[in-house]
């Protein structure tokens, strides 16, 4: 039985798997003669490293468990230290030495018992004010939520408290006495093509090459196709997606969840023992199916956080009739290129059934009684992936429309865009006029601090508003993906895909708007910023009425006598 080792790598990251393993420290993996290790560089591990040589400082880590916090430590002691770390002490606690100094590092305060945790953080606050007088810097590895409530408790701390929550609050706090940073920072999307490039390199599969049963492994096929530059391109466009609605995705779901992407759960053995009935549920596990976690048992999604927010995404979704007539009708358009991109997307491999879809669609066409009236409910979502992904080019059919998110590209050309941010000023105004009053208020040049019985308390014109744009930082991998409306150097409003696309909707005159429920509270108590610091003119009354030529509501005045 033929098998590659390499796929018993990935198994590793399978949670339903004997062999998933619970933390990912070193990505590696051992069978025997054959081992596997990789690396994913990030701006992390050199920020740490270089800190400790350059201006060595305390530092504490937060995130979510998954995040890599226990490898960085790992990292870091490695680094300084003459030897690696084969295991963590039963302490959680280590010191290293080097040049006069020392880090001592602790892999996990919420392990630790509370007097432990008040004695280190006691020190850590004391080296601080000495200036490190001592020589020992500290590393330590935290729960955000456990680190402040902890803090809370003691007043003797009150000096590190205050020092974590203004760098919570602000990395641009961080200084050479003290840094906290979070992971939770991190773009999720940044990695996501360095797993699926390093994971899909051909020396992985070599082992494949001599396979008899390589035609119908999923497995294989998951590799080869998500290898091709535009669909790992997309792949990684859904994970941009996550990160334009501030979604974070840990280091750990995220290889589980590329690990899945390729495999769909499966292994060797399951594909080389596969008969009929099994290897048409191999079938169904192509790449775009196992990215919205189509088919899975309920158990692997408390792991698997990602297919869940994945699934609120999900393409396949979504019926646009020009793509789904190309989808049910393409080959027999009558038009030859037409034609060709259709049976090149629907051809006979495995994710195909071997051509069972074409014999399945031409029954569906002829109305033969042996039909099943199920077809397009079995294939359609399917078939929308797979058309998502793979189909090339973007001219002819507009595989975008098929997300959830119309103004997703317009939210992504704000970036490093300064004219497409002028352009867009106008239209942002209008939605949060309309967001306001819940009127369809006229198109305006100015934005009305407005109640809901339509009196405007402040109005400021389109240049008091200034879209800003996220910073990229040179300590994580943190890249641009949300903005910031700033209203008169005073108030400002963070402004992901979800609340732009709000607000693109409304302007566009969209009053059924199903992302209502998640900005409405961010809109009201931005509204209540800009009236609690209006300055109403006490003879002049200015108000929103209906103008019933326009059918719209337009600005009006009226003198207080």
């Amino acid at each position: 039985m033929y098998g590659n080792p390499f796929v018993d790598y990935l198994d590793q990251y399978n949670v339903l798997s004997p062999n998933h393993a619970k933390i990912y420290d070193e990505y590696t993996y051992d069978h025997g003669k054959e081992s596997y290790t990789f690396k994913i560089n990030t701006k992390i591990e050199e920020h740490l490293l270089n800190l400790f040589r350059e201006n060595p400082h305390s530092v504490i880590l937060t995130g979510n468990a998954g995040d890599g916090k226990t490898r960085l430590c790992r990292l870091v002691h490695d680094f300084f230290s003459n030897s690696d770390l084969d295991h963590w002490p039963n302490s959680g606690i280590i010191n290293v030495t080097f040049e006069q100094c020392t880090i001592r590092i602790v892999k996990d305060l919420s392990e630790l018992k509370e007097e432990v945790i008040y004695q280190e953080l006691s020190n850590l606050q004391k080296n601080i004010q000495t200036n490190y007088e001592s020589k020992v810097f500290y590393l330590i590895a935290a729960n955000e939520g456990k680190l402040t409530k902890f803090l809370s408790q003691y007043d003797d701390l009150h000096l590190l408290r205050e020092m974590v929550a203004v760098r919570f609050n602000d990395y641009q706090k961080n200084d050479l006495s003290f840094s906290v940073i979070n992971l939770l920072d991190v773009t999720s999307s940044v990695y996501v093509d360095k797993v699926l490039t390093e994971w899909n390199k051909e020396e992985n599969w070599s082992s494949c090459s001599h396979c008899p049963v390589r035609k119908r492994c999923i497995i294989h096929l998951n590799h080869d196709r998500t290898s091709k530059e535009h669909i790992q391109k997309r792949l990684v466009e859904q994970y941009r997606l996550l990160d334009y609605l501030g979604t974070h995705i840990t280091m750990r779901e995220m290889l589980i969840h590329i690990s899945y992407i390729l495999t769909g759960g499966y292994n060797c053995k399951d594909v080389n023992d596969a008969d009929y009935q099994s290897l048409e549920e191999q079938s169904k596990k192509p790449y775009y199916q196992n990215l919205y976690g189509q088919g899975i048992v309920k158990d692997a999604l408390t792991e698997m956080r990602a297919l869940k927010i994945f699934g609120e995404i999900d393409p396949g979704s979504k019926s646009i009739s020009l793509l789904d007539d190309f989808i049910m009708n393409g080959d027999i358009s009558g038009q030859e290129e037409v034609e060709l991109m259709h049976n090149k997307l629907f051809n006979d491999e495995l994710d195909m059934q071997f051509g069972y879809f074409k014999k399945r669609l031409n029954m569906y066409r002829d109305h033969n009684k042996e039909s099943d009236d199920n077809f397009i409910d079995e294939w359609i979502y399917k078939l929308r992936r797979k058309l998502f992904f793979e189909i090339e080019g973007e001219d002819y059919l507009k595989r975008k429309a098929l997300l959830p998110y119309q103004y997703v590209q317009d939210f992504a050309e704000l970036f490093d865009n300064p004219h497409k941010k002028a352009q867009t000023r106008k239209e942002l105004i209008n939605g949060l006029n309309r967001a306001f009053s819940k009127k369809l208020v006229s198109p305006l040049n100015q934005l009305h601090a407005t109640t809901e019985n339509l009196m405007i308390h402040s109005s400021y014109n389109i240049r008091q508003l200034v879209i800003n744009e996220e910073q990229a930082r040179k300590d994580i991998d943190h890249i641009p993906s949300k903005f910031i409306l700033e209203v008169g150097n005073e108030i400002f409003l963070s402004l992901d895909l979800s609340l732009f696309e709000y607000l693109m909707r409304l302007n566009s005159g969209d009053t059924h708007n199903v992302l209502k429920q998640d900005v409405e509270i961010l809109i009201d108590t931005f509204k209540n910023e800009l009236i609690r610091i209006s300055d109403p003119d006490p003879y002049t009354l200015n108000i929103l009425r209906f103008d019933k030529h326009k059918g719209l509501y337009i600005e009006d005045e009226i003198l207080i006598p």
